[in-house]
């Protein structure tokens, strides 16, 4: 019961975030600076670094959160372009 409790409030801030990041894409100097900002965040890209045979805890995790900061990016971008006249 809890572990779904938690799903459901992560679903719930990520549609949040989708939400609010689709409404910042519609203004390029803003969504640039949000790229900006997420430069910060260590992003290990597919093979840039060798975790060996077993990838340890913190490169499982790194690489998880960087698919989902992408995801959630890419989603954005897609609600925008779905309906790209501001609200």
């Amino acid at each position: 019961m809890e572990n779904q409790r938690i799903e459901f409030r992560l679903a719930a801030q990520r549609e949040i975030l989708v939400a609010v990041l689709s409404a910042l894409y519609r203004h390029k100097d803003v969504w640039a600076e949000i790229n900006r900002a997420l430069e910060d965040v260590p992003i290990v890209q597919d093979h840039e670094e060798d975790p060996g045979v077993v990838p340890s805890e913190a490169f499982a995790r790194q690489n998880a959160m960087t698919t989902e900061i992408a995801s959630i990016l890419q989603d954005a971008r897609a609600r925008t372009d779905l309906d790209p006249a501001p609200l």
